[in-house]
């Protein structure tokens, strides 16, 4: 977290020039910390939140899919709204904590699998959160097939993993390793600024105290 994922992607994207949109899925909370990375680091790009009820949201999506511009949508309003989606081609599809899809079985890991675009990308701090086949799960979004079936990938490596398999731990980065582009802590260091701590307080409306209140 923290170490500028964001940032190189929206600068990669600065160099794509398919006449397609860009879709960005992330989850409910970041959909506007997208839009304001946009905004301070590609001022020129047009970015369109997929977000509200459902009419709005396809009406939304009806304006930005024959556009050049970015999408921003978050995973739980793609899996509703996955039959439109998957109509529209991207040039670009990037999951934002992408750990969101460690488990192939859920929806929104079908629904994701489902888009069509000319390229795919997965940012997350966590790849690996539970087992080994939610690495599985998002180079399956990837580039599907590419590690086999999730049964073969469990047996191959998840067991071996399990008892400290050389050989095993080897031949699994020796096929995910050129298609990983990983930073430590170590890597940036230098080049972040002086920590920033601000604090905003919020009071809240009549009827959130009330709502708060009731829980509580």
């Amino acid at each position: 977290m923290g170490l500028g994922k964001s940032i190189e992607f929206i600068s990669f994207r600065t160099l794509v020039d398919e006449k397609a949109p860009t879709l960005i899925v992330c989850p409910k909370s970041l959909i506007y910390n997208w839009r304001n990375e946009f905004k301070k680091r590609n001022p020129t790009s047009k970015c369109y939140l997929v977000d509200g009820n459902k009419a709005t949201r396809l009406s939304i999506l009806s304006k930005a899919k024959n556009t050049n511009d970015v999408i921003i949508v978050s995973y739980d309003s793609l899996r509703s709204d996955i039959d439109q989606f998957k109509e529209i081609h991207f040039a670009i599809v990037c999951l934002d904590e992408a750990q969101y899809i460690k488990n192939s079985f859920t929806q929104k890991s079908k629904a994701v699998k489902q888009l069509d675009s000319t390229s795919r990308f997965a940012l997350t701090g966590t790849p690996i959160e539970n087992s080994l086949t939610d690495l599985w799960s998002i180079f399956d979004f990837l580039m599907p097939r590419y590690l086999s079936s999730e049964d073969n990938f469990s047996k191959e490596y998840e067991s071996t993993f399990k008892n400290d398999d050389e050989t095993s731990r080897k031949k699994l980065l020796a096929k995910i390793t050129p298609f990983i582009l990983r930073r430590s802590k170590d890597d940036v260091l230098t080049d972040l600024p002086p920590k920033t701590t601000e604090v905003i307080n919020i009071a809240m409306s009549s009827k959130q105290s009330e709502l708060y209140n009731a829980y509580v």
